[in-house]
């Protein structure tokens, strides 16, 4: 009696983990970082009560109480200036929610962390988030403007990933073209290789497509799991 042949042995064996660059490979499009828009504290607060001050400042004027008048005003003035400065101070920053394993262990799905916007220079070995291209590298809109609002920040699709080589570096691997990493190009890879969307996939990342530098992770956040 004859049967159908079994399994090649050789082909059961589990595929070491890929330690390298590797050839292209599509990611989940959930695999991203997301922008918070949460307004910070102060601004929540403040904002009602730069409204009542003035309104205040206003029945006072026309009641005649000219002392109360003034330093009802001055309230104003100053709650009105910790506003511009509150603003003035967040855009440089922005809250982004990690999505997907690509960076665990480093962080994981639900962290929250804290990132210093604007390019800057990059250091091999620095955490940034930058703008995810499509799937064939290129990006649909122009760079995010350093000016940028939180809700055009939002508007787009971020990742976060770690810098491994900057300009000028011998390129890491064959996988991408060239031997030195060009003028303005970044090589991004997830710490997690193995479900990570970067420049295996889409090459080269421009300094202008970098939305900011992590600085730190927010306490309490999902990497105590």
């Amino acid at each position: 009696m004859t049967g159908a042949p079994g399994p090649d042995p050789l082909e059961q064996r589990a595929l070491p983990p890929a330690v390298s660059l590797a050839p292209p490979h599509p990611a989940p499009p959930a695999r991203r970082a997301a922008p918070a828009r949460r307004r910070p504290p102060f601004v929540r607060v403040a904002t009602p009560l730069l409204a009542l001050l003035t309104v205040g400042t206003a029945v006072l004027l026309r009641a005649g109480t000219g002392p109360w008048a003034m330093l009802c005003g001055a309230a104003t003035v100053t709650t009105g200036l910790g506003l511009l400065l509150s603003a003035v101070a967040t855009r440089g920053f922005v809250t982004v929610t990690v999505r997907g394993a690509s960076m665990a262990p480093a962080y994981r799905d639900g962290d929250r962390v804290l990132v210093r916007r604007g390019p800057g220079p990059s250091v091999v070995g620095q955490v940034v988030v930058a703008e995810r291209p499509a799937k064939d590298g290129t990006w649909a809109a122009p760079p995010v403007r350093r000016t940028a609002t939180a809700a055009e920040v939002h508007g787009r699709q971020w990742l976060i990933k770690r810098v491994a080589a900057v300009a000028g570096d011998p390129v890491p691997s064959a996988a991408l073209p060239g031997t030195h990493v060009p003028d303005g190009g970044l090589v991004l890879l997830g710490d997690n290789r193995a479900v990570s969307f970067d420049s295996r996939d889409v090459g080269y990342f421009p300094t202008d497509r970098v939305l900011g530098t992590v600085r730190r992770r927010y306490p309490g956040a999902s990497a105590v799991r």
